[in-house]
């Protein structure tokens, strides 16, 4: 019997859904540029570049971007959706996560890069 159910790897930390891993797969060969969504209302969605301003409307214009540390990733953000409160910042809109290459071009995302997104916009057990 064919099992059509979605699976989806887990960890005490994060859930993967399959698709997303397909999903990134299958860029490799069709050239097709993968970037990660996330917003309060969304989870982490896997999506082209040409629906990223379906999402963030002033992708690519009047976005602002945070470096990931210790790797080549940015989190696209709009700047007017950032809440200022009790001397920190948070995020209430949408992100973008993004990589580019050494020209500043939009590349496509792997799946460690995916992982590595779920665990930078996860929060935290201090927060």
């Amino acid at each position: 019997m064919k099992n059509d159910s979605n699976p989806i790897i887990r960890s005490e930390k994060v859930t993967i859904d399959m698709h997303i891993c397909a999903a990134l797969s299958e860029s490799r060969s069709s050239g097709e540029i993968y970037f990660a969504a996330i917003a309060p209302d969304m989870e982490l969605t896997v999506i082209t570049l040409d629906e990223a301003p379906d999402i963030l409307p002033c992708f690519d214009e009047d976005d602002a971007y945070l470096n990931i540390p210790d790797s080549s990733l940015l989190l696209s953000y709009n700047p007017a959706q950032v809440l200022k409160l009790a001397g920190k910042r948070y995020l209430t809109g949408p992100v973008i996560l993004v990589r580019t290459n050494m020209d500043g071009e939009f590349i496509s995302l792997t799946i460690d890069q995916v992982y590595l997104c779920l665990l930078y916009t996860s929060p935290s057990p201090r927060d």
